[in-house]
């Protein structure tokens, strides 16, 4: 869960650990966590500079999290603007200059942009990288290339708008990707549709101005431009939050057992973690409100949890996400 703003899993064990437990060494740490000597000095040096962990003579102490989380959350989203407001400036100069000489070229309306999305996919032999976000010009509807290029081995990472899984069958929607191989995040407010295929191509799509005009796209080729769209994805997937969605057409199980965690246990905490109500999370999970609500206080209780955020943290340092 803290991968989100910018740890690394040593990072994220040694602090939890401490949070959760007491000060120690970096040698006392290595023995508590089963880790290497070297790689918990190296996440304790990484926790100082972020200012979760405070070192005293040698032993490390946690900042408490609601003091640490808030100022790292704003380092993370100040650098996220910056990074926001270089590739809009960037894409400002580009549309002013000749597309051509910058290998640019322009896509415009929905029939062509659909066609040159399926040739860019067709087109991927390693890794796709995309942003997925509103507005939308069509309904929900399966993507048979990608579903395809995940059967080949291409991998997918995908960055979702949390305001995508507002949107009736979404989690089906996305659960069918999940469950065929595509690895998926929600973000707040992603910055635009994005797809970059192999780290060497990229397709940027933006709405009409006006209901009267056509939404287009932008085709980048060369490896400057498409490094700034990869820093921007990386900034945006570090702090995002891994999603997990059954496939449509599963069986939910009993969300009244009390052995925890269950699947629907997993599949509600992952998209209460994205930021969704209550409501949302029943609706897409094709629960009831009451049995949400239900099911959150009965793993409050199993896990002696107080609030809402306990039981995150409980889950964030058992791994259920």
């Amino acid at each position: 869960m803290l991968g989100a703003f910018g740890l690394t899993k040593p990072q994220e064990k040694v602090y939890l650990e401490l949070v959760g437990g007491r000060p120690g060494t970096a040698g006392e740490l290595a023995e508590r966590l089963a880790l290497g000597a070297a790689e918990v000095e190296d996440a304790l040096a990484g926790l100082a500079r972020f200012g979760l962990v405070r070192l005293d003579a040698g032993r490390a102490g946690a900042v408490p999290p609601d003091l640490a989380i808030d100022s790292l959350l704003t380092q993370r989203v100040r650098e996220l603007e910056e990074a926001r407001t270089g590739l809009w400036e960037w894409l400002r100069r580009q549309r002013a200059a000749d597309p051509v000489d910058q290998g640019v070229q322009m896509v415009v309306g929905v029939p062509a942009i659909i066609q040159t999305f399926d040739q860019f996919l067709r087109g991927a032999q390693d890794e796709v990288l995309g942003f997925e976000c509103p507005p939308y010009a069509a309904d929900l509807n399966d993507n048979p290339t990608e579903l395809e290029l995940l059967e080949r081995g291409v991998g997918f990472r995908v960055v979702y708008d949390r305001r995508a899984l507002e949107r009736p069958g979404a989690s089906d929607h996305i659960g069918r990707f999940v469950a065929a191989g595509e690895q998926a995040r929600v973000a707040v407010n992603v910055p635009g549709k994005l797809a970059v295929a192999d780290r060497r191509i990229a397709l940027l799509s933006f709405p009409g101005r006006t209901e009267s005009t056509e939404p287009w796209a932008l085709m980048v080729r060369g490896e400057t431009w498409v490094e700034v769209l990869v820093a921007l994805f990386t900034e945006v997937w570090d702090r995002a939050t891994p999603l997990r969605l059954a496939p449509p057409g599963s069986v939910l199980d009993d969300v009244d057992r009390w052995a925890v965690p269950t699947p629907t246990d997993r599949r509600i905490l992952s998209l209460l973690m994205t930021g969704l109500p209550d409501k949302a999370v029943a609706s897409q999970l094709g629960i009831s409100l009451r049995t949400v609500q239900r099911r959150l206080r009965q793993l409050m209780d199993v896990t002696g949890s107080a609030t809402r955020m306990q039981l995150g943290w409980y889950a964030a340092r058992n791994d259920w996400l």
